[in-house]
């Protein structure tokens, strides 16, 4: 927009009023005649120059659209996984079947801040700590409660093939994951993120996980030695809803022997029933 100047016209005015007399009405004696009144100046009033209407504010930029499940990333996908595993505040009855004769029964309970297996005889409680999303598992057995020893992560359970490492499942909290893949799981669409051990604690070097793209669940995970060679592998085979909860109700450990690839042992962890629900701070 452009501004026409007011100042040559309002300065024109000024000077006419500055420098003009006014005009006798008749002729007087120039030594008895009053004098003649001076002309005060005309005080300007100041311009203000004229005032422009504030900016409006840009409108806020919109919050970007959510991801949409293809374009989760590897850290986002396991962050789906742990959600999965404590969305529910329930316990479980459950075991560890090796064959048809050995049974350990156990219960689970997962809830928001722990995951936790309970034994009995003898007493045990092993439980993983997950509160502001960080990872502590610790044991209560005999009396004392303490954090486990990482050199004993990947030692069995109960002589099962099950270790604190598979029952922690604490390769979901190991960073610089990345998606290597997609496949079908059992009709299920799943990813394929794959983790390395940031440290040498446990029989683990590499972790590959089969993740279901529609629930978040675990399908199957296969753990490597250092040099590359399976050791262990889980696979879901079954699932069922238990009240108002989906649970994976079957899932089949095996040992794999890292010179052929043999399976050496196995174990079946199940899920049998819903439990009374018993809270205590760990």
């Amino acid at each position: 927009m452009k501004f026409v100047s007011v100042f040559p016209a309002i300065l024109a005015l000024l000077a006419a009023a500055l420098f003009s007399v006014p005009a006798r009405s008749q002729e007087q004696n120039p030594a008895t005649a009053a004098p003649a009144p001076v002309a005060k100046p005309i005080q300007a009033t100041p311009i203000q120059p004229p005032q422009q209407a504030p900016a409006t504010p840009a409108p806020a930029a919109a919050p970007p659209p959510p991801k949409t499940i293809d374009e989760l990333n590897a850290e986002e996908i396991l962050r789906l996984v742990r959600y999965s595993y404590t969305l529910y505040d329930r316990d479980f009855t459950g075991q560890l079947r090796q064959g048809f004769k050995v049974k350990i029964p156990f219960t689970l309970s997962l809830q928001p801040k722990y995951i936790r297996f309970k034994f009995d005889n003898p007493d045990q409680i092993i439980h993983l700590n997950t509160a502001d999303n960080q990872f502590q598992l610790r044991e209560v057995v005999a009396g004392s409660d303490g954090p486990v020893d990482p050199a004993r992560y990947g030692e069995r359970i109960r002589g099962t093939d099950v270790t604190y490492d598979d029952l922690s499942m604490r390769f979901l909290y190991w960073p610089n994951a990345r998606i290597v893949g997609e496949e079908k799981k059992k009709t299920r669409d799943t990813w394929i993120v794959r983790v390395r051990n940031p440290g040498e604690a446990g029989n683990y070097a590499t972790v590959d996980a089969w993740v279901d793209k529609g629930s978040g669940g675990l399908m199957q995970m296969i753990g490597y030695d250092d040099k590359g060679r399976p050791v262990r592998r889980f696979e879901v085979l079954h699932g069922k809803k238990m009240d108002d909860v989906w649970m994976v109700d079957e899932m089949r450990v095996e040992t794999i022997d890292p010179n052929d690839g043999k399976r050496l042992s196995h174990t079946y962890l199940e899920i049998k029933d819903t439990a009374p629900t018993v809270r205590v701070d760990p």
